[in-house]
């Protein structure tokens, strides 16, 4: 029978530091009614490794293995972004946020009505004709959204609306799996009837990392009229990840239509991705003003993702 030797610790005095088991000799802890206690840290203080070796980051409170080349992170994201317990605080955070997000040389001084879900007009005239956004979901839309309506879901998606007044933004997540393409859609005026100016889209961001968030992928569709009465109205999308979250994203695809009189404007983006969240928003430059650049758009996509950091402690 083998000898048994009971201790309550075992400290190691070799320069190392290190425990050195004999070959063919291996743990049991299958009779101890408890846990094992793994090393931890943060990224930052990743030990020297030559592959095979396990720890607890706590930056990530992520468990990780070391293959000989990098560290995989190992088991699902830290928390499920589609859960009401992550969600519901989130948009409740970002929706007292989003007065701050202005960037150099734009303006969201323009109020919306009270509309539930859609803006028939509003201040200076900027919406003629009814305005609406809706969610879409493997190629089907929702009804539209109610600006002032949080926490919905359609088709498995969920998504909230950040309330009234500019700028008008919305956020939805889908839950964790690789095929669901979803994103937004908006429709109506983007600027004054039988005005002039002439529409484009921009880039603004193609898998780039900002700030903490990686992959992220921004698209702005501009409609500009410089119009003394009527300023220019912009639809900005974008998806953002983080590496902590296991994120994938996908750059998406987005469509985009002009009516000559205004009225019928459209624009599209939808995007497969997992654990990552789709933005809207409506962004304005103000009036006689023009287009929205491609850096102001990233003020505001930087901006945006800050807060979103700062309450997820990214």
């Amino acid at each position: 029978m083998a000898s048994k030797i009971k201790v309550d610790e075992i400290t190691t005095v070799s320069e190392t530091g290190d425990l050195i088991i004999p070959g063919n000799v291996g743990f049991d802890g299958s009779q101890a009614n408890s846990s094992w206690k793994l090393p931890k840290g943060t990224t930052a203080q990743r030990p020297t490794a030559s592959g095979g070796e396990i720890r607890y980051n706590t930056s990530d409170n992520r468990l990780e293995f070391y293959n000989g080349t990098e560290w995989f992170q190992l088991g699902p994201p830290p928390f499920d972004l589609f859960n009401d317990t992550y969600w519901t605080p989130f948009i409740s955070y970002m929706q007292g946020q989003k007065g701050g997000w202005a960037g150099s040389g734009t303006n969201y001084q323009y109020e919306t009505d009270s509309s539930d879900d859609r803006i028939q007009d509003a201040q200076s005239d900027m919406y003629d004709g009814g305005n609406f956004t809706q969610l879409r979901v493997n190629g089907n839309a929702s009804g539209n959204i109610s600006y002032n309506n949080s926490n919905n879901t359609y088709a498995g998606v969920k998504y909230a609306p950040l309330g009234y007044s500019w700028p008008l933004c919305a956020i939805a997540v889908a839950p964790t799996d690789q095929l669901t393409t979803y994103g937004f859609s908006r429709y109506g005026n983007l600027g004054a009837d039988n005005g002039g100016g002439t529409p484009d889209s921009i880039t603004v961001y193609s898998n780039a990392t900002v700030g903490s968030f990686n992959p992220v992928n921004a698209w702005l569709v501009n409609k500009a009229w410089n119009q003394n009465s009527d300023p220019g109205v912009m639809h900005l999308y974008f998806t953002a990840g983080a590496p902590s979250w296991n994120s994938t994203t996908s750059n998406g695809f987005t469509t985009q239509t002009f009516a000559g009189n205004s009225d019928s404007d459209e624009s599209q983006y939808q995007s497969t991705s997992t654990n990552c969240f789709v933005f809207t928003a409506l962004v304005s430059n103000g009036q006689t003003v023009g287009k929205i650049t491609t850096g102001q758009a990233q003020t505001f996509v930087t901006n945006v993702l800050s807060s979103a950091a700062s309450h997820f402690s990214l």
